[in-house]
């Protein structure tokens, strides 16, 4: 078939739009380079669907230039699976280290103003007792420190109490409606609708893949995230729309254009990929790590004051602690301690209480000073201890998990992350190839101009 002689000029305008493409995703990937959630994109192009045309002996294939067929969205799908996955474990590394970091900072250890150094005073007390038995100073001083004693117990455990309030707040308000899970599954039911109702229209949602991709990230930090292809009646995948699981929930909280809320979420507790809930739900439980100090705590306090009280009653005195009878938090006493109403005048007892009926009461004092270090303060100091080594493995769990969940960001990036040397490399690339594209133009330009213009004149 004959070729128009506007041929080439076709052929060099669909590479210059091309070009005018490529360059314009450039753009878009220079711009958004700091943008969070931003996967970088490509032009596609493919040759144009050539020409037939009869040459000498046969038939030969004419190019028509390049078309723009897509643009791509360039993302490692098995690298986000990865992410998703560390991210959980990153998540609860990291609420618990901070709640674990708040309870060691309850104990206040070591320092003068932990239990330690209260217990010290408290034992010294009887020490001083002991060398003056007829002071009266002596007495309010000691009735002072077990004051101290039983008030440091009782603020201690309600610190500890106050920990795990906080861990089910926490908890609550995330998976609260209205809270971040609601509002990010509510929004990733919305893109699904969006980006099927795109694909099926032939167009490439990619800046709404982004932000759902972005939001499953979100959400992968608060529990495991799991994503499955929303099925249609017949059970066929509905292209561009997910189902989403949390945790070990077995149902979705999203599906298609659905979302579940409100909701309740069935999970591991504990363990790895439970993220921060799983966390904030194993330091809020009443068979938590919070609450097993508490019980510890309190079974110290109850160690000493058996101790103390034995001894002193022993030699006919009152007791100098009692334990309260009220109702128990997750089985453990409200205030670990109180002191004996019979040697504190301001419950109707008297200094003279101490140690009254004995006929040494400098044996008494030595006796019950000679307890320092028994299993009371044992079991405290390795409570002490447990915390200690609790908090150093959490810490050194949250930065394992921050150093990998950062190692696969970066792998991650290397593919989707946008690269600015690499942008402008291409920018230039581009360039070159557009302004070739319009030399070719201008020289078919200037090529029919001499065939139209000059064509025939006599003298040229």
């Amino acid at each position: 078939m004959p070729i128009s002689s506007f041929h080439g000029v076709e052929t060099a305008l669909r590479g210059l739009l091309a070009q005018q493409r490529a360059i314009d995703i450039t753009g878009q990937n220079i711009a958004n380079a700091s943008t969070p959630g931003y996967s970088r994109q490509r032009v596609e192009t493919s040759a144009s669907h050539a020409l037939s045309i009869n040459v000498a002996g046969g038939r030969a294939q004419l190019g028509q230039g390049v078309d723009v067929t897509g643009i791509e969205r360039i993302r490692d799908r098995f690298a986000d699976v990865q992410f998703r996955a560390q991210n959980a474990k990153l998540g609860e590394a990291q609420t618990k280290a901070s709640l674990l970091g708040q309870a060691e900072l309850a104990f206040s250890e070591p320092g003068d103003k932990g239990l330690s150094a209260q217990l010290n005073r408290f034992w010294s007390s009887w020490s001083d007792v002991a060398n003056s038995p007829t002071s009266i100073s002596g007495r309010q001083v000691l009735l002072d420190t077990a004051k101290g004693l039983a008030t440091s117990f009782a603020n201690l455990d309600d610190q500890l109490a106050t920990v795990q309030k906080q861990a089910q707040a926490e908890f609550d308000n995330i998976t609260a409606a209205g809270g971040p899970i609601d509002l990010a599954v509510q929004e990733i039911a919305e893109l699904n609708e969006a980006i099927g109702t795109a694909i099926g229209r032939g167009d490439a949602p990619n800046d709404l893949l982004d932000r759902r991709d972005l939001l499953l990230d979100k959400l992968s930090g608060f529990a495991q995230v799991r994503t499955e292809p929303t099925l249609d009646g017949n059970g066929a995948p509905i292209p561009g729309q997910l189902d989403v699981y949390l945790g070990t929930d077995a149902t979705p909280l999203v599906s298609g254009g659905q979302s579940r809320s409100p909701f309740s979420l069935s999970f591991a507790a504990t363990g790895p990929g439970s993220g921060s809930l799983g966390a904030l739900a194993a330091v809020a439980s009443p068979t938590g790590p919070i609450a097993e100090y508490r019980a510890q705590l309190a079974q110290s306090a109850q160690e000493i004051a058996g101790a103390v009280n034995g001894v002193h009653q022993a030699a006919g005195g009152p007791p100098i602690f009692t334990v309260p009878a009220g109702a128990p938090v997750s089985g453990v006493p409200q205030r670990p301690l109180e002191v004996g109403a019979g040697i504190d005048p301001a419950k109707g007892g008297s200094l003279d209480a101490i140690v009254a009926g004995s006929t040494s009461v400098n044996d008494v004092a030595t006796a019950i000073a000679a307890l320092r270090g028994k299993t009371g303060d044992q079991r405290y100091r390795a409570l002490v201890g447990k915390l200690g080594s609790e908090v150093a493995e959490a810490n050194r769990e949250e930065a394992t998990a921050q150093t990998l969940a950062g190692a696969l960001q970066d792998r991650r990036d290397s593919v989707s992350g946008v690269s600015p040397d690499e942008e402008m490399a291409n920018l230039v690339k581009f360039q070159r190839g557009y302004q070739a594209s319009a030399r070719v133009l201008s020289t078919m330009d200037e090529m029919l101009d001499t065939l139209i213009n000059r064509t025939g004149r006599v003298g040229l």
